[in-house]
């Protein structure tokens, strides 16, 4: 239970420091590098947070589970800077940095597992 606190309270830290700091002062503008980060970081937190409910359940923690589970949180997350008109499928830059940011997010959460797996 504790591990499900520390990863959940890891994505929160890191969801309001990209929405009230990061947004406001317009640091992904400025710093056109800093969603590269924050993506593997939040792959990384999806993964660990996951994989602390899975542990916690008893279930046996794969690989294939941490993605699938990422992919999902992804695909809403996208979804919803789309509706915040964050970012626009009207060319292809807009698909681009939606590979780009699901593929960081796959980084992390490689090595979230890997961490995870010792």
């Amino acid at each position: 239970m504790k591990n499900i606190f520390i990863s959940g309270l890891y994505l929160l830290i890191l969801f309001c420091l990209s929405k009230y700091v990061f947004e406001p002062s317009y640091l992904y503008y400025e710093l056109w590098w800093l969603d590269i980060p924050m993506h593997i970081l939040g792959g990384f937190g999806v993964a660990s947070f996951v994989s602390a409910i899975l542990s916690y359940r008893g279930i046996t923690i794969s690989f294939g589970k941490l993605c699938l589970a990422y992919f999902a949180i992804a695909l809403v997350w996208e979804s919803w800077e789309y509706y915040m008109e964050v970012t626009s499928y009207i060319d292809w830059e807009g698909w681009l940095d939606t590979a780009k940011d699901v593929i960081d997010g796959f980084i992390g959460v490689s090595a979230a597992y890997l961490f995870i797996r010792k």
